[in-house]
C-alpha cells in the first residue's frame, strides 16, 4: 500500500479529520495550520491502527506495507529522533483530559523502534488502565470503542520545556495563568517526578508569584510574556481554558500539545469552592439560630463525625433523613434514654445531628445532653477539654462525658448538702441501670426479638407494587414510625447499656492497672457470644459446605449490604451473584469460623482468669472482684446484642429501600433519584414533580462535591465554631514512619496495604474481595462488609473507637484492628505494613517481608 493511504502529514490535518486522526493530532494540525509553531511531524490514521487489532489481536502485529509505510515516511522527512506518541478520538476532552493513561515515547532513534513505539501506542488503547479511566468518566463505547491513531513528530532539543496553564488551576481565577517549567526535556515534570519552577502570572505576564528551583530560574521575564501571549492565543482559538505543553530551543518556542482544562477541575471544583463557602455561612447562620432558642448555651459550638462517619459517611439525603427522623427528632436516643433513667430535655431533639458539606456531624453539647443523669453536667468543661484534645470527640461518651459521680466530686462540686442529694440521685441512676443490665437481655430474647421477627415476616409478604404512589409514600412512614418508636428505640437501650458497663469496667481496670487497662479491657471483649452478623460468617462457611440452602441464607442475610444504612446502595439479595462470590471465597479461605470462635472465647477465659488473679494479688476485695464482673458481664451481653438489633434494623431499611425503588418506578424517576430527597418531601414528589426534580438534580452535584471533600480528607473530624474555615481544607499530617493508633482489636498482622475507597464499598461485592495478605484500610467497618474483612491479615479504620461497630466485627473474627485517623493518607496503597491491634502501633516497612509473615 502507499504512504498516501497510511500516513497524513501534520500540515495537511483538517477540521473534520477528528475520527481520522484522533484528537491530539486534530490539535496539532490546526495549529500549524493557522501559524502556531508545532514540530513538524506525520500521522498513521484510525484505519490502519484499527486494522493492526483486527488482524493480530492483542499481540498488536504491524503488516509489512504499513511498517513500511511508516519507515518511509520518517526517512523522507529527514528526522533524526522524534515523539511518537498516541493521539484517541477519546482524550483532551473538556470533562476527561486522559492525561498519563495513553502512551507516548520521546527519543525514539531508529526504524526499529520507532515501529515499536507505533505497537506501543496502539497497544495502550486497549490496557485495563484505559478501560477503567474510561469508565470513571463515564465514557463507555457500548462496545465500539474509541479510535486510535498515532502521531510521529520531531523532537524538539529542548532548552527548557513546561507547561502553561491559561487559569489558575487552584482558585481558578481567570486572570492568572500559571507556568510550571524545567530545564531539558518536560517529561520529568509532567510526569510528578521533579517540582521545577512554578511562575502565576497575571494576563499581561507580570509574576505575581514565584518559586524557582536549586538550579535557578528557567525562564526570562521576556520569555514568560511571550508564553502568556501564547496561551490566550490558543485560549481563543480553541474558545476555553487550555492546559499546554511547550519547549525552547535556542530562541524558538515550540508547542507539544494542548488540551482543555477538564471540566473537573474548571467546573466541579470551582463549584465546591462557592459550595464549601456557602455551607460555612449556613452553618453559621444554624448556630446563631439554636443559640437564639435557647438550645446551645454552653460556649463555643463543636461539631464531631465520631461514631456517626463509621456508620454513615458522606450518605444521600434520603438516608440522612431516615437517620435523624428516627433517632433524633423526639426519636430512639430520646425515648430510649429516658427509659433507662436519663433525664435529656427537648432541646435535644432539633440540631442534634448536621450535615456539613455532605458529611454528617453531631454537636457536642447537645449530644453531652442526652446524657444527663439527675445531677448538672459541666458540659463547658467538656468543651474546652476538646478544644484542648480534639480526639476526645471521637467517641466522648467513652471518657469525656461524666458517668460517674462520687461522694467526694459531688460534695467538692455541690457543697455537702448539694453533693450528698446529687450523689443518691446517682446511685439511683446506677441501680436503675444494674437492674436493666439484669432484666434486658432475657426481655429481648423472651418478647422484643420475637416481635421483631413478627413484624419483618409481615411486611415481607407485602406486595408493593399492588399499592398505589400516595399508598407507598404512607407505608415509608410506616416503616419510619415502627424504627423510630420500636427497632430503634431497642437499639439505643442495648447500645447505651453496654457503652455505660464497658466504660465503667475501663476505669475500674485503669484503678487496678494503669496503662495497661486499654489492652485488658480489649481482651475481655474477645470471644463474646456471636451476634446476628457473627452467625453470617459461621452460615457461609456452612452454605459453602453445602449444609444450609441458598434460599435460606439469602432469606436470613439478603438485606445487607456493605453500607446497609445507606438506602441508596444494593442489598445482597439485589446482586444474588454477590453471594457467589462470597462462596468462592469462602471455599478458598483457610481460616476456620467456628472453631477460630472457640479459641477467641478460650483467651478471653484466660484474660479474665488472669484479671481476677492479679487483682486479687493487688489487694482487691472480693467484692471488687465481684463487681467489676458483673459489670464485665453487661458490657459482654450487650456489645453483641447491639449488632444483632442492628442487624433488624437494617432489614426493615431493606423494606424502605424496596417502597421508594417502587415508588421511583411508578413515577418514572431516573435511577437512585429519590434518594436526593428527604422522607419529608416524598409528599411534594406526588405534587409537584418538576420542583422536586430540580432539587435532586442540585443535590446529586452537592453530593458529588461531598464525595471530592471526603476521596481529599478535606473534612476536619472535629469543627470548631471559631475555625469553620477548615472546613474544606487539606488536612495537616505529619511525616512518620511509625504511627500510633488505638488499639481494638488484639494481635499483630503484617500484610500489604489494600486501600477500600469510601465511595466505592461496592466493589467488594464486585469480585475484588479482601485476601488473606491484606491489611485492609477503609473509613469504617459496617454489617455487610464482615464476611469480606474476616478473612484478612488485619484492619485499619480511619473512624471509631474500642467500641465501634467494626472493632466489634474484627474482634468476633479474630482480625487484629486500630483506629488510624487519615489513614488512607499515611499508608499508600499496596505498601507493607505491620499493625499490633495490641499497642495500637502502625509501622510501614521497608524490607521485604513476605504477607502475612511477622
Amino acid at each position: 500500500m502507499t504512504e498516501q493511504f497510511y500516513i497524513i502529514d501534520l500540515q495537511d490535518v483538517r477540521e473534520g479529520d477528528l475520527a481520522r486522526v484522533g484528537r491530539k493530532a486534530l490539535h496539532l494540525g490546526l495549529m500549524m495550520r493557522v501559524g502556531f509553531p508545532v514540530p513538524r511531524g506525520f500521522v498513521i490514521p484510525t484505519d490502519a491502527c484499527e486494522e493492526a487489532i483486527r488482524s493480530s489481536g492483542e499481540q498488536i502485529e504491524l503488516d509489512e506495507p504499513l511498517r513500511a509505510a511508516i519507515i518511509a515516511a520518517y526517512r523522507a522527512r529527514g528526522f533524526q529522533r522524534v515523539a511518537v506518541r498516541s493521539s484517541a478520538t477519546l482524550e483532551d476532552l473538556r470533562h476527561a483530559s486522559f492525561a498519563g493513561i495513553y502512551t507516548t515515547r520521546i527519543n525514539v532513534a531508529s526504524d526499529a523502534e520507532l515501529i515499536q513505539a507505533v505497537v506501543e501506542c496502539i497497544r495502550s488503547l486497549q490496557a485495563p488502565p484505559t478501560a477503567l479511566y474510561r469508565q470513571q468518566v463515564g465514557l463507555e463505547e457500548n462496545g465500539c470503542g474509541p479510535g486510535m491513531a498515532v502521531v510521529v513528530q520531531e523532537m524538539v532539543d529542548a532548552e527548557v520545556s513546561g507547561v502553561i496553564y491559561t487559569l489558575n488551576p487552584v482558585t481558578f481565577s481567570r486572570d492568572e495563568c500559571v507556568i510550571n517549567s524545567v530545564f531539558g526535556l518536560g517529561e520529568p515534570l509532567v510526569s510528578g517526578r521533579v517540582p521545577g519552577d512554578t511562575f502565576r502570572v497575571n494576563r499581561e505576564g507580570r509574576v505575581l508569584e514565584a518559586r524557582i528551583g536549586e538550579h535557578g530560574t528557567t525562564l526570562t521575564p521576556a520569555q514568560l510574556r511571550d508564553l502568556v501571549d501564547a496561551g490566550k492565543a490558543l485560549e481563543a482559538f480553541f474558545g476555553r481554558p487550555q492546559d499546554i505543553e511547550f519547549a525552547i530551543a535556542g530562541r524558538q518556542k515550540h508547542i507539544l500539545q494542548t488540551r482543555p482544562i477538564s471540566a473537573m477541575s474548571d467546573s466541579l471544583e470551582r463549584k465546591a469552592v462557592r459550595y464549601r463557602q456557602t455551607e460555612i455561612e449556613r452553618l453559621r447562620r444554624r448556630i446563631a439560630g439554636l443559640r437564639r432558642k435557647g438550645t446551645l448555651t454552653c460556649g463555643e459550638a463543636v461539631y464531631s463525625d465520631g461514631n456517626i462517619a463509621e456508620i454513615l459517611p458522606t450518605p444521600t439525603p434520603m438516608s440522612f433523613g431516615i437517620f435523624t427522623a428516627i433517632f433524633s427528632d423526639e426519636g430512639g436516643i430520646q425515648l430510649g434514654r429516658r427509659r433507662l433513667g436519663y433525664t435529656l430535655g427537648d432541646e435535644t431533639s432539633e440540631g442534634l445531628f448536621e450535615l456539613i458539606c455532605g458529611h454528617p456531624y453531631f454537636n457536642l453539647e447537645l449530644d453531652a445532653k442526652t446524657f444527663q443523669v439527675d445531677f448538672p453536667l459541666d458540659i463547658t468543661a467538656y468543651l474546652n477539654r476538646v478544644k484542648a484534645e480534639p480526639h476526645l470527640a471521637h467517641y466522648p461518651e467513652l471518657g469525656l462525658y461524666q458517668q460517674e459521680l462520687t461522694l467526694d466530686e459531688a460534695v467538692r462540686r455541690f457543697g455537702p448538702d448539694e453533693g450528698r442529694k446529687y450523689h443518691d440521685r446517682f446511685l439511683e441512676f446506677l441501680s436503675g441501670m444494674m437492674r436493666w443490665g439484669e432484666a434486658s437481655y432475657t426481655q429481648f430474647s423472651d418478647a422484643i426479638e420475637p416481635g421483631l421477627q413478627r413484624y419483618l415476616a409481615r411486611e415481607r409478604s407485602v406486595a408493593l407494587t399492588d399499592l398505589s404512589s400516595e399508598e407507598i409514600v404512607v407505608k415509608v412512614w410506616g416503616y419510619l414510625d415502627h424504627l423510630k418508636q420500636y427497632t430503634a428505640v431497642h437499639f439505643v437501650i442495648a447500645a447505651r447499656l453496654g457503652f455505660f458497663f464497658t466504660e465503667r469496667v475501663k476505669r475500674q481496670l485503669q484503678v487496678w492497672f494503669g496503662p495497661e487497662a486499654d489492652g485488658l479491657i480489649e481482651k475481655l471483649l474477645h470471644g463474646l457470644e456471636r451476634s446476628k452478623i457473627g452467625q453470617e460468617g459461621i452460615d457461609l462457611a456452612r452454605l459453602a459446605q453445602q449444609e444450609m440452602l441458598r434460599e435460606e441464607f439469602l432469606a436470613t442475610y439478603g438485606h445487607l449490604a456493605p453500607n446497609e444504612l445507606e438506602i441508596a446502595m444494593p442489598r445482597m439479595a439485589d446482586d444474588p451473584q454477590s453471594l457467589d462470590r462470597l462462596l468462592r471465597k469462602a471455599a478458598a479461605a483457610t481460616h476456620h469460623p467456628a472453631a477460630e470462635s472457640l479459641q477467641q472465647v478460650e483467651r478471653r477465659e484466660r484474660a479474665e482468669a488472669e484479671v481476677r488473679s492479679r487483682m486479687a494479688r493487688l489487694g482487691a476485695s472480693r467484692l471488687d472482684i465481684q463487681t467489676l464482673f458483673a459489670e464485665l458481664t453487661y458490657a459482654q451481653r450487650y456489645l453483641p446484642l447491639r449488632e444483632s438489633i442492628k442487624f433488624y434494623l437494617a432489614a426493615e431499611y431493606a423494606f424502605m429501600r424496596r417502597a421508594l425503588i417502587v415508588l421511583s418506578q411508578q413515577l418514572d424517576l431516573e435511577p437512585e433519584e429519590i434518594f436526593y430527597l428527604f422522607p419529608g418531601e416524598l409528599s411534594e414528589l406526588l405534587g409537584d414533580l418538576k420542583s422536586a426534580r430540580e432539587k435532586m438534580r442540585v443535590r446529586r452535584e452537592e453530593r458529588e462535591i461531598a464525595l471530592l471533600f471526603s476521596k481529599r480528607k478535606w473534612m476536619p473530624r472535629v469543627i470548631f465554631e471559631s475555625s469553620l474555615e477548615e472546613i474544606g481544607r487539606p488536612p495537616r499530617l505529619e511525616a512518620s514512619q511509625e504511627f500510633e493508633a488505638v488499639p481494638v482489636s488484639s494481635g499483630e498482622a503484617v500484610g500489604i496495604v489494600r486501600i477500600i475507597d469510601p465511595d466505592r464499598l461496592d466493589a467488594l461485592s464486585n469480585g475484588n474481595g479482601c485476601h488473606a495478605h491484606d491489611v485492609i484500610v477503609v473509613p469504617a467497618v459496617s454489617l455487610g462488609m464482615f464476611p469480606h474483612i474476616m478473612g484478612a491479615a488485619g484492619l485499619v479504620m480511619e473512624t471509631g473507637g474500642i467500641l465501634a461497630h467494626g472493632a466489634c466485627l474484627a474482634r468476633e473474627s479474630g482480625v487484629p484492628a486500630v483506629i488510624l485517623e487519615n489513614a488512607s493518607l499515611l499508608l499508600p496503597d499496596r505498601s507493607r505494613v505491620r499493625i499490633d491491634g495490641s499497642s495500637g502501633k502502625v509501622s510501614l516497612l521497608t524490607c521485604p517481608v513476605s504477607p502475612g509473615g511477622s
